[in-house]
């Protein structure tokens, strides 16, 4: 594959190092949006793009419209994520959405609507969620927290909303931290007078965040629509059984 990353930090270095790896080649990388001014765009099989939520909406739309299939992994743009899969399903284009790409936290979150789905009508039990991230990390909560709430509200229904490190009746609480250079710890606790049950995920480095970006990449290969990591490891998991 020729792979053009866009956002040339931490996860950017990580994914080119991946990539090479794996044996595909690097048609170019943009670090900032007066990079994609100053230099053409040179012909891909697709863009894989971690940059930062406010220009991550209109660089993943110019790439769609130039025909270029994206990988996106920015979080903290949910408010225009529904725009952008119209455009890629109206136009036939391909776009591949994850809020994480970790093998490990695609099963952390089967395991997540497994326990909201037990604890549900135990009405002692609330739940709260607390992601721990990099400093440099500049939106909370993190996309993957938000996922989890979301998976668990979808799930159990005597919860109405998530609320932001701020409690509100019949709500999931998340709160955040940002420490040194943690890549990403999330952790789901349901807690009642009499016990409490944790569920954790813990990345240790980048390396599974890049290897699960370049399998999407490599997956949506000759494919049109919007996906997620449920339809990558739903059609693995088929062949591999």
């Amino acid at each position: 594959m020729k792979i053009i990353i866009a956002g040339y930090g931490r996860m950017g270095h990580e994914i080119e190092k991946t990539a090479i790896q794996r044996g595909h080649l690097i048609a170019a990388i943009y670090d900032t949006q007066d990079d994609w001014k100053k230099k053409p765009v040179p012909e891909a099989d697709v863009v894989i793009e971690f940059t930062a939520p406010d220009i991550a909406p209109e660089l993943i739309l110019s790439c769609l419209n130039m025909g270029i299939p994206v990988v996106s992994g920015t979080t903290g743009w949910n408010d225009k994520i529904d725009t952008i899969k119209e455009v890629a399903l109206r136009n036939a284009r391909t776009f591949f959405y994850a809020s994480n790409y970790s093998i490990g936290v695609n099963i952390f979150y089967k395991i997540n609507r497994q326990l909201a789905t037990f604890l549900c009508n135990m009405q002692n039990y609330e739940v709260n969620i607390h992601e721990i991230h990099h400093i440099h990390k500049k939106d909370a909560p993190s996309g993957t927290a938000i996922t989890l709430a979301n998976q668990i509200l979808e799930n159990c229904r005597r919860f109405k909303s998530w609320s932001f490190e701020n409690k509100k009746n019949n709500s999931i609480e998340i709160s955040s931290a940002r420490v040194g250079e943690v890549p990403g710890t999330h952790i789901i606790n349901w807690e009642s007078e009499i016990d409490s049950i944790e569920i954790k995920h813990t990345s240790h480095n980048r390396q599974g965040l890049a290897l699960g970006a370049l399998l999407a990449a490599e997956w949506i290969q000759g494919k049109t629509g919007v996906f997620g990591m449920e339809d990558l490891l739903s059609e693995v998991t088929t062949r591999n059984n």
